[in-house]
C-alpha cells in the first residue's frame, strides 16, 4: 500500500487543502482543525447547522492562521478583524471564528481507500462520488487485492500499521452523518449516499486511527502492516 492523498482540514466543517506531506503528532496532522466556527451561542456548530461551510475551503498560513476561499473566489485571513462578518456573509448564518483544540486522540487521523471510493462510486452510478464529501486525512491506494471492490479498511480496527516514520492504530469506523449529502466546490448536494451508507454499511464509512507514534509522512510512502 502506499499513500495517495493527504488533507488538512484547517477550519473544522470547512473544505480543506491537499498536501504533499506532513508532520503527524499525538492530535493528527499539525494544523488540522485548529479553528473552529462557533454560532451565536458561542459553541463549535457544523455544516450540519450551516451547510454553506462545505462550499467554502480554506489553507493553512502559519500556526492558528488560515486563508479562507469563498464560493466567489475572495480570500481574506482568519484572524483579520472583518473575518466573522464576511463569514456571515458567505455562508448566510451569524458565525464567528475561534482557536480550536482536538480533542480526541483515538480519532487523530481519518484513513479512507481508494478502493472504498472505487466501491462506492460503483454502487451510486448517479452520484458524485470525491474526497470533499468525506473529508480523510489519508487515503491509501494499492491495497492488496485493489483490483476488486469492498471496503477493505472496515477490517482494520485493532491493527497497527507503519507509513514513514509514522505508527498508527485503528480504532473505530468513522460513522456517517448529514455532512457527506453537502455541497462541495466539486460535488453537489445528494442525500443518497447517506440514505446507502446506512443501509448497506452500518452508517460506517471510512475508518479512524490513534497515532502510537508521530512521525511525518509524505505521498508516495509505503504503508505495511505490524501486526
Amino acid at each position: 500500500m502506499r499513500v495517495d492523498q493527504l488533507w488538512r482540514y484547517p477550519v473544522k466543517s470547512v473544505g480543506g487543502e491537499r498536501l504533499t506531506a506532513a508532520t503527524v503528532g499525538a492530535l493528527g496532522i499539525e494544523g488540522d482543525r485548529g479553528i473552529a466556527v462557533h454560532d451565536e451561542g458561542q459553541e463549535v456548530t457544523w455544516a450540519g447547522a450551516v451547510p454553506a461551510l462545505m462550499r467554502v475551503r480554506a489553507v493553512t498560513l502559519g500556526p492558528g492562521v488560515a486563508e479562507l476561499v469563498l464560493p466567489d473566489g475572495q480570500r481574506f485571513r482568519s484572524d483579520a478583524p472583518d473575518a466573522s462578518s464576511r463569514l456571515t456573509a458567505a455562508v448566510g448564518a451569524r458565525v464567528t471564528l475561534a482557536e480550536h483544540q482536538q480533542h480526541r486522540p483515538d480519532a487523530a487521523l481519518h484513513v479512507l481507500t481508494t478502493t472504498t471510493l472505487r466501491s462506492l462510486g460503483s454502487a451510486l452510478p448517479d452520484t458524485a462520488i470525491d474526497v470533499s464529501r468525506f473529508r480523510p486525512n489519508l487515503v491509501l491506494d494499492d491495497v492488496p487485492g485493489d483490483h476488486a471492490t469492498g471496503y477493505p479498511e472496515h477490517d482494520w480496527i485493532g491493527r497497527r500499521m507503519a507509513i514513514g516514520t509514522l505508527r498508527l492504530r485503528f480504532t473505530e469506523g468513522c460513522d456517517r452523518c448529514v455532512m457527506v449529502t453537502k455541497e462541495t466546490p466539486t460535488v453537489p448536494h445528494d442525500r443518497a449516499v447517506l440514505r446507502w451508507v446506512a443501509r448497506e454499511l452500518g452508517n460506517a464509512l471510512g475508518v479512524y486511527a490513534a497515532v502510537e507514534q508521530p512521525g511525518h509522512v509524505r505521498i508516495g510512502d509505503k504503508a505495511h502492516w505490524l501486526d
